[in-house]
């Protein structure tokens, strides 16, 4: 009987090792991948920094970064399940679900949109009017190539008179400086200072046209997931979207130590550039509104603003109703403290 009761006893010990995994009551963690939308810059800084000073772990997440080529292509890789959640452009992403895409904007990280286009002061761009008869580099999945004819309607200039050229990501900065395009695109914590400082490096002046000056004015980057996951597993959603600003809060208060984090990451980076990203990256996320509600928090009124824009540019039908694109429930008001 004694024998037993010990072989009872070793069966239940193995058993709860196997489910609370070292022994220590906590469950398995839950693994999930995490599509980016462009290639490991400084803007991401936050997302590192939830991964290595254990935002994610604390969440009972392990999580998974992957680079991107795109926003449409963050928001599709969520839609058909090759990636969990996703960090993109809010219209891109609209213009996915236009397209049957269930994704849904689960926080944001650009309260302003960032976006706009790069080029040489040589170029002889000055206004919008000025990109007709320009070379673009760029690609479908880049999200400047997803918004031109939103851009265009704003701006009042004709998208079809500018010259599209397709290329990677990575050919685009070469390109531009040697003169082999006119433009490119770039967003406010990467591309926008990569290129000043590199320009400046080569004795070149760099000039930007940004969207919200050029009358689009609306949200930037969104977290996302799909409706499914929002539904059936909530709780994971809460715990990512809480990893991902309490991260954010972090790295605002804490910027060097959040810099070190992301440079050990990624020591591969030009350091000065990256420090330049993360700078102008980091306070994109702050707004009145994400100040009282907590960060990540999306306004109805600039959703609402934001997707007419896309249904009006994008000559989406059936338009996309807004109140479909996003929600609130997992904002927290207070992340990070």
């Amino acid at each position: 009987m004694k024998t037993k009761m010990i072989t009872l006893a070793a069966v239940l010990l193995l058993s709860g090792s196997i489910v609370f995994g070292n022994g220590s009551g906590a469950i398995a963690a839950d693994a999930i991948k995490v599509q980016l939308d462009w290639i490991i810059e400084g803007k991401h800084v936050p997302f590192y920094v939830a991964r290595d000073r254990g935002f994610f772990k604390k969440n009972n997440l392990e999580a998974t970064l992957l680079e991107g080529k795109g926003s449409a292509n963050s928001a599709t890789f969520v839609d058909v399940g090759q990636a969990d959640y996703s960090y993109g452009d809010l219209l891109t992403a609209v213009q996915v679900m236009s397209k049957g895409a269930k994704n849904r904007a689960i926080g944001i990280g650009m309260a302003f949109n960032g976006g706009g286009l790069i080029f040489l002061e040589s170029s002889g761009i000055k206004t919008a009017k000025d990109l007709e008869g320009k070379s673009f580099g760029t690609n479908p999945s880049d999200f400047a190539y997803v918004l031109l004819p939103a851009v265009a309607g704003a701006a009042k200039f004709d998208a079809g008179k500018v010259a599209i050229k397709t290329m990677e990501p990575a050919v685009r900065t070469p390109a531009l400086f040697e003169g082999k395009i006119d433009f490119m695109s770039g967003t406010n914590g990467s591309s926008i200072q990569r290129m000043a400082i590199l320009g400046k490096k080569q004795g070149k002046q760099v000039k930007y046209l940004f969207f919200k000056d050029l009358g689009l004015e609306t949200y930037g980057h969104v977290l996302q997931a799909r409706e499914d996951r929002i539904k059936n597993n909530p709780d994971q959603v809460k715990r990512f979207v809480s990893a991902v600003f309490d991260a954010w809060a972090w790295s605002l208060k804490n910027r060097k130590e959040a810099f070190e984090i992301f440079m050990k990451a990624n020591p591969q980076n030009d350091r000065d550039i990256s420090l330049a990203q993360m700078e102008a990256g980091l306070d994109d996320v702050v707004d009145p509104e994400t100040k009282e509600r907590g960060l990540g928090f999306m306004k109805e009124a600039m959703m609402k603003k934001s997707v007419d824009i896309a249904n009006k540019y994008f000559e989406l039908s059936p338009a996309v109703d807004y109140k479909s694109t996003y929600t609130n429930q997992f904002i927290g008001k207070n992340p990070g403290t």
